[in-house]
């Protein structure tokens, strides 16, 4: 019996699809912090920077931080990165220090819109900050204060699924800048608040690397 001539591809393709899902999203690079500057705020994740925005009055474009990451924060920084499918989906602790607040809450399944998605595939920034998705799907975040005082927040989310994450930390706990926080299986949106005493060295478009790219320094 004679096999159809697209039966290579499509066998191709679907072991490309396997190997993606069963092995090559799981894998786990050494990621060491190569930054001295206790200062320095590293990126939470691999991925590509969708949004950096200003914190004021405790709401960023309008939406109420808060609500966003469960942080009180007032002024500061909101940044966005989105990982995608061939990303590390290992996310890592962006300072030291010790883990403030560590938790779920629960939401919907809300799927970014089809262009959006397109957008964000083919490697362009797209800010989700205003879709259903970031506003009312479940998520987990965690806050950091380092010795300083200064608190970093960041929020895990999956836009069009619930949130497959597998989470490291807990309440009370002390993190190395660097630490692995949690594994995103299905990737999604990360979001890092930052307090207004650094200034953002990212920008909107930049791809970062999780425990190794400095998104945010000491104000000048």
């Amino acid at each position: 019996m004679r096999l159809p001539r697209r039966f290579p591809l499509l066998a191709a393709f679907a072991a490309g699809v396997w190997y993606l899902r069963s092995v090559y999203r799981f894998r786990d690079p050494v990621r060491l912090p190569a930054t001295q500057d206790g200062g320095a705020i590293l990126s939470p994740a691999d991925g590509l920077v969708s949004f950096v925005r200003r914190i004021e009055g405790g709401r960023a474009d309008g939406l109420s931080v808060a609500e966003l990451l469960g942080t009180p924060q007032q002024e500061g920084w909101l940044l966005g990165i989105f990982t995608g499918p061939l990303d590390v989906h290992f996310t890592y602790a962006p300072a030291e220090g010790t883990v403030l607040s560590a938790g779920r809450k629960p939401g919907e399944r809300a799927a970014v819109p089809v262009s959006d998605a397109a957008q964000l595939l083919a490697g362009r920034a797209v800010n989700l900050l205003g879709s259903a998705a970031v506003r009312g799907n479940e998520r987990y975040s965690y806050a950091v204060q380092g010795e300083g005082g200064q608190v970093v927040t960041v929020g895990l989310i999956t836009p069009g699924a619930g949130l497959n994450a597998t989470t490291y930390l807990d309440e009370g706990q002390t993190v190395r800048q660097g630490n692995k926080a949690a594994f995103l299986a299905e990737g999604g949106l990360v979001l890092l608040a930052l307090p207004q005493s650094v200034t953002p060295q990212v920008s909107v478009g930049e791809r970062v690397r999780g425990a190794e790219t400095v998104v945010a320094g000491q104000a000048v």
